[in-house]
């Protein structure tokens, strides 16, 4: 099929679907609905696409699932730590998973690239936490704390090259330990 007549048919398609959709909206009768959505659907094979490809559930890349086993290791792992932060008299904070861009960018510089940026959803301008240096900074700035002794285990990510075989995720545990 020629990349024109391709076009065309991509374009007829979006027409007639915009045309269903009205009806639709407009309530029209169910035949004439019916006969308007068979048209779409005979455009549609009209690509040679065929039926649409089945996906393969997997983790995405640079992720990975954790089975009970493995999670009951965490806990007893993550449960030995906090324990140690707090017999040492540390306490602990939780900040959101993402942050203002800006604030981000700002302290990482040449490594802005790792940071995923989050598509707009309510005026801001939003990235996932790439450590948890920067979102604890920020909430000693916005809180006027100067004298804290905290821990935070928590996850972060990285849009980095993830390499499974030597422990590279895009998607990890971080345990900070920090005094102001």
């Amino acid at each position: 099929m020629a990349e024109i007549d391709r076009v065309e048919i991509q374009h007829a398609i979006k027409v007639q679907g915009e045309f269903v959709r009205k009806l639709k909206s407009e309530n029209a009768e169910k035949d004439k609905i019916q006969d308007e959505v068979a048209k779409l659907l005979e455009l549609k094979t009209q690509l040679g696409d065929g039926p649409p490809q089945k996906f393969i559930l997997k983790c995405p890349k640079g992720t990975r699932d954790f089975d009970p086993q493995q999670m009951a290791v965490r806990e007893a792992v993550f449960h030995k730590i906090i324990s140690c932060f707090k017999r040492h008299g540390a306490e602990t904070i939780d900040t959101p998973v993402f942050e203002l861009k800006d604030v981000l960018t700002g302290k990482y510089g040449e490594d802005s690239k790792l940071i995923y940026d989050l598509a707009d959803q309510g005026g801001e301008i939003l990235s996932l936490r790439y450590d948890l240096t920067v979102p604890f900074a920020r909430y000693l700035a916005m809180n006027k704390i100067t004298n804290i002794k905290r821990y935070h285990i928590a996850k972060v990510y990285r849009r980095d090259n993830p390499s499974l075989t030597k422990g590279r995720f895009r998607e990890f545990y971080q345990c900070v330990s920090l005094m102001v």
